[in-house]
């Protein structure tokens, strides 16, 4: 008997005609939920100068023991799209004819290998304010920049810029930090002659 009711009748003939029925359901239920597996996890690099990466993968597809199962994704992003630095999870969800389902998930996880970037200004030569041992100075502070949005630049050992300077040489050393960690620094020097 199919999923589903089957109507089942009967009729019984005597042997001078007279006739009697009688009918029965047979009703099958799909107890049996389908089957779905998704691929395993990956991780990948971010693309060159993107806060992201294309990732292809092969989108699964539910199996069930009635025909018809239909398999939508509920979360995440497509096969061949670009997924942000970070964990994205995708969920796949599949449902068969009499409403059973199932669902798998996997995580697609990009991480940001790309340094953050930042050049500092050209060492400074300056002679002193008359009068005191320094030189007020200034100069454009340095500002990193990455792949990614945000990055944080700080300025690590020397003066900021419109101070006094004192007479020899001051190191002044600037990093910036993006959202994933990544660091990268650049220095100069401020040189005060007396």
């Amino acid at each position: 008997f199919a999923v589903g009711v089957t109507n089942n009748f009967f009729v019984v003939t005597g042997a001078v005609g007279n006739t009697a029925s009688c009918s029965l359901t047979v009703t099958v239920n799909d107890t049996e939920l389908p089957l779905i597996t998704c691929p395993s996890n990956i991780t990948a690099p971010n693309d060159l100068n993107l806060c992201s990466a294309v990732v292809t993968y092969t989108a699964p597809v539910g199996t069930d023991n009635c025909p018809g199962p239909n398999t939508i994704q509920t979360a995440g992003l497509a096969s061949g799209a670009a997924f942000p630095v970070g964990v994205t999870t995708n969920t796949f969800k599949v449902t068969d004819a009499s409403g059973n389902t199932a669902t798998c998930s996997f995580t697609v996880t990009v991480n940001d290998t790309q340094l953050p970037v930042i050049s500092c200004p050209a060492n400074i030569v300056e002679d002193s304010d008359p009068g005191i041992c320094s030189a007020l100075v200034t100069y454009t502070a340095p500002v990193g920049t990455d792949n990614c949005p945000n990055p944080n630049t700080v300025q690590t050992t020397g003066q900021p810029s419109g101070t006094y300077f004192p007479v020899g040489v001051t190191t002044n050393t600037f990093k910036v930090t993006d959202a994933s960690g990544n660091t990268a620094t650049c220095s100069f020097t401020i040189t005060v002659n007396d």
